[in-house]
Protein backbone atom coordinates (compact mmCIF):
# COMPACT_ATOMS: atom_id res chain seq x y z
CA UNK A 1 0.00 0.00 0.00
CA UNK A 2 1.33 3.50 -0.78
CA UNK A 3 2.69 5.84 1.83
CA UNK A 4 0.31 8.70 2.78
CA UNK A 5 2.14 11.37 0.81
CA UNK A 6 1.86 9.26 -2.34
CA UNK A 7 -1.77 8.30 -1.88
CA UNK A 8 -4.95 10.00 -3.00
CA UNK A 9 -6.87 12.10 -0.47
CA UNK A 10 -9.23 13.92 -2.82
CA UNK A 11 -12.78 15.16 -2.60
CA UNK A 12 -15.49 12.64 -3.41
CA UNK A 13 -19.26 12.53 -3.53
CA UNK A 14 -20.13 8.88 -3.24
CA UNK A 15 -18.81 5.31 -3.01
CA UNK A 16 -20.52 2.86 -5.37
CA UNK A 17 -20.02 -0.54 -6.95
CA UNK A 18 -17.92 0.00 -10.03
CA UNK A 19 -19.85 0.33 -13.31
CA UNK A 20 -18.65 -1.87 -16.15
CA UNK A 21 -17.59 1.21 -18.11
CA UNK A 22 -15.12 2.19 -15.37
CA UNK A 23 -13.76 -1.28 -14.58
CA UNK A 24 -10.54 -0.97 -16.57
CA UNK A 25 -9.81 2.45 -15.09
CA UNK A 26 -10.50 1.15 -11.57
CA UNK A 27 -8.14 -1.80 -12.03
CA UNK A 28 -5.39 0.47 -13.34
CA UNK A 29 -5.93 2.74 -10.35
CA UNK A 30 -5.68 -0.25 -8.02
CA UNK A 31 -2.44 -1.35 -9.67
CA UNK A 32 -0.90 1.98 -8.71
CA UNK A 33 -1.43 1.10 -5.05
CA UNK A 34 0.63 -2.09 -5.24
CA UNK A 35 4.34 -2.74 -4.82
CA UNK A 36 5.93 -4.38 -7.93
CA UNK A 37 5.25 -7.98 -6.89
CA UNK A 38 1.76 -6.94 -5.81
CA UNK A 39 1.04 -5.55 -9.28
CA UNK A 40 1.92 -8.92 -10.78
CA UNK A 41 -0.32 -10.67 -8.24
CA UNK A 42 -3.17 -8.26 -9.04
CA UNK A 43 -2.72 -8.91 -12.77
CA UNK A 44 -2.92 -12.65 -12.12
CA UNK A 45 -6.04 -12.16 -10.00
CA UNK A 46 -7.69 -10.09 -12.73
CA UNK A 47 -6.79 -12.69 -15.38
CA UNK A 48 -8.28 -15.44 -13.20
CA UNK A 49 -11.61 -13.60 -13.06
CA UNK A 50 -11.94 -12.68 -16.73
CA UNK A 51 -13.94 -15.83 -17.44
CA UNK A 52 -15.77 -16.04 -14.11
CA UNK A 53 -19.40 -14.97 -13.52
CA UNK A 54 -20.00 -11.23 -13.69
CA UNK A 55 -21.01 -11.09 -10.02
CA UNK A 56 -17.39 -11.85 -9.07
CA UNK A 57 -16.80 -8.17 -9.84
CA UNK A 58 -19.50 -6.98 -7.43
CA UNK A 59 -16.74 -6.41 -4.88
CA UNK A 60 -15.05 -3.74 -7.01
CA UNK A 61 -15.91 -0.38 -5.41
CA UNK A 62 -15.06 3.14 -6.52
CA UNK A 63 -15.14 6.58 -4.95
CA UNK A 64 -16.54 9.14 -7.38
CA UNK A 65 -16.39 12.93 -7.57
CA UNK A 66 -18.97 13.77 -10.17
CA UNK A 67 -18.00 11.66 -13.19
CA UNK A 68 -14.39 11.33 -12.07
CA UNK A 69 -13.09 8.13 -10.47
CA UNK A 70 -10.95 9.10 -7.47
CA UNK A 71 -10.03 5.74 -5.93
CA UNK A 72 -10.90 2.04 -6.14
CA UNK A 73 -10.92 -1.04 -3.93
CA UNK A 74 -11.61 -4.70 -4.74
CA UNK A 75 -12.90 -7.52 -2.56
CA UNK A 76 -11.81 -10.47 -4.69
CA UNK A 77 -13.72 -13.71 -3.98
CA UNK A 78 -11.54 -16.75 -3.31
CA UNK A 79 -12.31 -20.45 -2.91
CA UNK A 80 -13.28 -21.68 0.52
CA UNK A 81 -15.62 -18.77 1.36
CA UNK A 82 -12.70 -16.36 1.63
CA UNK A 83 -11.81 -13.07 -0.04
CA UNK A 84 -8.75 -10.95 -0.77
CA UNK A 85 -8.84 -7.20 -0.21
CA UNK A 86 -6.97 -5.11 -2.76
CA UNK A 87 -6.45 -1.83 -0.94
CA UNK A 88 -7.20 1.63 -2.34
CA UNK A 89 -4.65 4.18 -3.45
CA UNK A 90 -6.14 6.61 -0.94
CA UNK A 91 -5.99 7.98 2.58
CA UNK A 92 -8.29 9.83 4.94
CA UNK A 93 -12.06 9.88 4.52
CA UNK A 94 -12.01 8.48 1.00
CA UNK A 95 -10.14 5.37 2.15
CA UNK A 96 -12.33 5.03 5.24
CA UNK A 97 -15.52 5.07 3.15
CA UNK A 98 -14.17 2.55 0.66
CA UNK A 99 -13.05 0.22 3.46
CA UNK A 100 -16.42 0.57 5.19
CA UNK A 101 -18.18 -0.40 1.94
CA UNK A 102 -15.84 -3.38 1.56
CA UNK A 103 -16.53 -4.56 5.09
CA UNK A 104 -20.31 -4.34 4.60
CA UNK A 105 -19.97 -6.21 1.31
CA UNK A 106 -17.94 -8.96 2.97
CA UNK A 107 -20.65 -9.58 5.56
CA UNK A 108 -23.47 -9.34 2.99
CA UNK A 109 -21.74 -11.98 0.87
CA UNK A 110 -21.17 -14.24 3.87
CA UNK A 111 -17.39 -14.50 3.50
CA UNK A 112 -15.79 -16.12 6.53
CA UNK A 113 -12.64 -14.06 6.12
CA UNK A 114 -11.30 -11.19 4.00
CA UNK A 115 -7.55 -10.67 4.16
CA UNK A 116 -4.87 -8.34 2.86
CA UNK A 117 -1.12 -7.92 3.35
CA UNK A 118 1.13 -5.05 4.37
CA UNK A 119 4.84 -4.46 4.63
CA UNK A 120 5.86 -4.49 8.32
CA UNK A 121 7.01 -0.86 8.20
CA UNK A 122 3.79 0.48 6.65
CA UNK A 123 2.46 1.83 9.93
CA UNK A 124 0.15 4.41 8.35
CA UNK A 125 -1.64 1.76 6.31
CA UNK A 126 -1.81 -0.51 9.36
CA UNK A 127 -3.55 2.22 11.36
CA UNK A 128 -5.95 2.77 8.47
CA UNK A 129 -6.88 -0.93 8.36
CA UNK A 130 -7.19 -1.14 12.14
CA UNK A 131 -9.48 1.90 12.13
CA UNK A 132 -11.61 0.01 9.61
CA UNK A 133 -11.90 -2.94 11.99
CA UNK A 134 -9.23 -5.22 10.59
CA UNK A 135 -7.00 -7.18 12.96
CA UNK A 136 -3.49 -8.47 12.58
CA UNK A 137 -3.90 -12.11 11.66
CA UNK A 138 -0.26 -13.14 11.43
CA UNK A 139 3.20 -11.62 10.97
CA UNK A 140 4.80 -13.74 8.25
CA UNK A 141 8.36 -14.41 7.18
CA UNK A 142 9.04 -15.80 3.72
CA UNK A 143 11.95 -18.21 3.81
CA UNK A 144 14.05 -20.01 1.23
CA UNK A 145 16.76 -22.66 1.28
CA UNK A 146 18.84 -24.20 -1.52
CA UNK A 147 17.83 -27.71 -2.48
CA UNK A 148 20.38 -30.45 -2.10
CA UNK A 149 20.05 -34.19 -1.66
CA UNK A 150 18.98 -34.55 2.00
CA UNK A 151 19.62 -37.50 4.25
CA UNK A 152 16.99 -40.19 4.05
CA UNK A 153 14.15 -40.07 6.55
CA UNK A 154 13.71 -43.75 7.48
CA UNK A 155 11.15 -42.98 10.19
CA UNK A 156 8.48 -41.97 7.67
CA UNK A 157 7.14 -42.82 4.26
CA UNK A 158 5.03 -40.71 1.92
CA UNK A 159 1.80 -41.87 0.32
CA UNK A 160 -0.04 -39.90 -2.41
CA UNK A 161 -2.66 -37.54 -1.04
CA UNK A 162 -5.08 -38.71 -3.72
CA UNK A 163 -5.07 -42.19 -2.19
CA UNK A 164 -7.13 -40.74 0.66
CA UNK A 165 -10.85 -40.18 0.25
CA UNK A 166 -12.16 -36.64 0.61
CA UNK A 167 -13.36 -37.19 4.16
CA UNK A 168 -10.00 -38.75 5.08
CA UNK A 169 -8.21 -35.72 3.60
CA UNK A 170 -10.33 -33.36 5.69
CA UNK A 171 -9.79 -35.44 8.81
CA UNK A 172 -6.00 -35.47 8.33
CA UNK A 173 -5.91 -31.75 7.61
CA UNK A 174 -7.92 -31.10 10.75
CA UNK A 175 -5.68 -33.37 12.80
CA UNK A 176 -2.43 -31.63 11.78
CA UNK A 177 -4.03 -28.21 12.36
CA UNK A 178 -5.21 -29.11 15.86
CA UNK A 179 -3.31 -27.00 18.45
CA UNK A 180 -0.99 -25.76 15.70
CA UNK A 181 0.90 -22.56 16.52
CA UNK A 182 0.88 -21.39 12.91
CA UNK A 183 -1.65 -18.63 12.07
CA UNK A 184 -3.92 -19.50 14.98
CA UNK A 185 -6.53 -16.86 14.12
CA UNK A 186 -6.82 -18.20 10.58
CA UNK A 187 -7.25 -21.75 11.84
CA UNK A 188 -9.99 -20.62 14.20
CA UNK A 189 -11.81 -18.65 11.48
CA UNK A 190 -11.93 -21.32 8.76
CA UNK A 191 -13.16 -24.88 8.73
CA UNK A 192 -11.15 -27.65 7.11
CA UNK A 193 -13.16 -27.47 3.87
CA UNK A 194 -12.17 -23.82 3.51
CA UNK A 195 -8.54 -24.54 4.37
CA UNK A 196 -8.37 -27.33 1.78
CA UNK A 197 -9.97 -25.09 -0.85
CA UNK A 198 -7.39 -22.41 -0.05
CA UNK A 199 -4.49 -24.81 -0.57
CA UNK A 200 -6.02 -26.06 -3.84
CA UNK A 201 -6.31 -22.47 -5.05
CA UNK A 202 -2.58 -21.99 -4.51
CA UNK A 203 -1.50 -25.05 -6.53
CA UNK A 204 -2.55 -25.63 -10.13
CA UNK A 205 -0.88 -29.03 -10.11
CA UNK A 206 -2.52 -30.34 -6.93
CA UNK A 207 -2.45 -33.02 -5.67
CA UNK A 208 0.54 -34.22 -7.70
CA UNK A 209 3.00 -33.15 -5.01
CA UNK A 210 0.76 -33.64 -1.97
CA UNK A 211 1.45 -36.45 0.49
CA UNK A 212 0.10 -38.16 3.55
CA UNK A 213 2.86 -39.10 6.01
CA UNK A 214 3.02 -42.53 7.65
CA UNK A 215 5.39 -44.15 10.14
CA UNK A 216 7.60 -46.77 8.55
CA UNK A 217 7.33 -49.05 11.58
CA UNK A 218 3.51 -48.82 11.61
CA UNK A 219 2.51 -49.20 7.94
CA UNK A 220 -1.10 -50.11 8.66
CA UNK A 221 -1.80 -47.28 11.10
CA UNK A 222 -3.42 -43.92 10.36
CA UNK A 223 -1.30 -41.16 8.80
CA UNK A 224 0.69 -39.06 11.25
CA UNK A 225 1.22 -36.01 9.09
CA UNK A 226 0.72 -34.12 5.86
CA UNK A 227 3.12 -32.57 3.34
CA UNK A 228 1.71 -30.31 0.62
CA UNK A 229 4.15 -28.99 -2.01
CA UNK A 230 3.52 -26.78 -5.04
CA UNK A 231 5.92 -26.20 -7.95
CA UNK A 232 6.97 -22.61 -8.54
CA UNK A 233 8.60 -22.92 -11.94
CA UNK A 234 8.98 -19.18 -12.43
CA UNK A 235 11.66 -19.20 -9.70
CA UNK A 236 12.83 -22.80 -10.23
CA UNK A 237 11.45 -23.60 -6.81
CA UNK A 238 9.07 -25.76 -4.85
CA UNK A 239 6.85 -24.13 -2.24
CA UNK A 240 6.00 -25.89 0.99
CA UNK A 241 2.32 -25.01 1.43
CA UNK A 242 1.83 -27.13 4.55
CA UNK A 243 3.71 -29.58 6.67
CA UNK A 244 2.23 -30.81 9.90
CA UNK A 245 2.25 -33.65 12.39
CA UNK A 246 -0.78 -34.94 14.27
CA UNK A 247 -0.84 -34.22 18.00
CA UNK A 248 -0.09 -37.80 19.22
CA UNK A 249 3.00 -38.01 16.97
CA UNK A 250 4.57 -34.70 17.99
CA UNK A 251 7.73 -34.46 20.05
CA UNK A 252 9.47 -37.35 18.28
CA UNK A 253 11.57 -35.46 15.75
CA UNK A 254 9.18 -36.20 12.89
CA UNK A 255 9.00 -32.54 11.85
CA UNK A 256 12.61 -32.64 10.64
CA UNK A 257 11.94 -35.97 8.91
CA UNK A 258 9.01 -34.44 7.00
CA UNK A 259 11.11 -31.40 6.11
CA UNK A 260 13.86 -33.67 4.80
CA UNK A 261 11.21 -35.45 2.74
CA UNK A 262 10.18 -32.07 1.30
CA UNK A 263 13.79 -31.42 0.26
CA UNK A 264 13.92 -34.88 -1.32
CA UNK A 265 10.76 -34.27 -3.36
CA UNK A 266 12.03 -30.85 -4.45
CA UNK A 267 15.29 -32.49 -5.53
CA UNK A 268 13.38 -35.08 -7.59
CA UNK A 269 11.52 -32.24 -9.30
CA UNK A 270 14.83 -30.50 -10.17
CA UNK A 271 13.85 -27.49 -8.06
CA UNK A 272 16.76 -25.27 -7.03
CA UNK A 273 15.15 -23.85 -3.90
CA UNK A 274 12.49 -24.68 -1.36
CA UNK A 275 10.25 -21.80 -0.30
CA UNK A 276 7.76 -21.37 2.53
CA UNK A 277 6.08 -18.84 4.78
CA UNK A 278 5.88 -19.10 8.54
CA UNK A 279 4.05 -17.25 11.29
CA UNK A 280 6.88 -15.59 13.23
CA UNK A 281 5.07 -16.25 16.52
CA UNK A 282 5.46 -20.00 15.87
CA UNK A 283 8.83 -20.28 17.59
CA UNK A 284 9.32 -24.07 17.23
CA UNK A 285 8.69 -23.95 13.47
CA UNK A 286 10.97 -20.94 13.00
CA UNK A 287 13.72 -22.73 14.92
CA UNK A 288 13.29 -25.88 12.80
CA UNK A 289 13.54 -23.95 9.53
CA UNK A 290 16.57 -21.93 10.61
CA UNK A 291 18.40 -25.09 11.63
CA UNK A 292 17.60 -26.58 8.24
CA UNK A 293 19.34 -23.68 6.48
CA UNK A 294 16.40 -21.41 5.60
CA UNK A 295 16.91 -17.64 5.40
CA UNK A 296 14.38 -14.83 5.21
CA UNK A 297 13.87 -12.94 1.93
CA UNK A 298 10.67 -11.02 2.74
CA UNK A 299 8.28 -10.11 5.54
CA UNK A 300 4.61 -9.26 5.47
CA UNK A 301 1.78 -8.76 7.92
CA UNK A 302 -1.59 -10.34 7.19
CA UNK A 303 -4.62 -8.31 8.28
CA UNK A 304 -8.18 -9.55 8.06
CA UNK A 305 -11.81 -9.06 8.81
CA UNK A 306 -13.15 -12.27 10.32
CA UNK A 307 -16.86 -12.99 10.28
CA UNK A 308 -18.48 -13.66 13.59
CA UNK A 309 -19.77 -17.25 13.64
CA UNK A 310 -23.54 -17.59 13.61
CA UNK A 311 -25.27 -19.56 16.36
Amino acid sequence: MPTPDAAVDAAFDTVIQCPLTLRRQAILQLAGAQYPAGRQELAQAVDAHLATPEHDWDGLWVAMHGDTLQAALWVQPLPGNMAQLWQPHATGEIAAELLAAARRFMHEQGFALCQTVLAPDDTAAARQLEDAGMRLLAPLEYLTAPVSEPPTAPAIRLSPWAALGHEQQLALLGAVQEDSLDCVALREALDTDALLAGFLQQDDSAPANWWAVYLVDAPDSAPVGALLLAPRREVQGMELLLMGITTPARGRGLGRAVLDAAFAEACKADARRLLLSVDTTNTPACRLYRRAGFSCYSRQQVYAWIARPTT
